[in-house]
């Protein structure tokens, strides 16, 4: 998103991959302090939709 340019509303990361989650929530949240996107993005860390394969 930074390097091209991209612009979202919103983001929910959609991993179950529960360290992997935690890093991209942080990752992003950290962009958006030092002002590398958007500060009115939302930012969810968890998946728009239920995953059907995570009993």
């Amino acid at each position: 998103m930074c390097e091209n340019g991209l612009y979202a509303n919103k983001i929910y990361i959609h991993t179950d991959n529960v360290v992997g989650r935690e890093n991209m929530y942080h990752t992003l949240i950290a962009a958006q302090k030092r002002g590398f996107i958007d500060g009115d993005i939302e930012i969810y860390h968890y998946s728009i939709t239920p995953n059907k394969y995570s009993g």
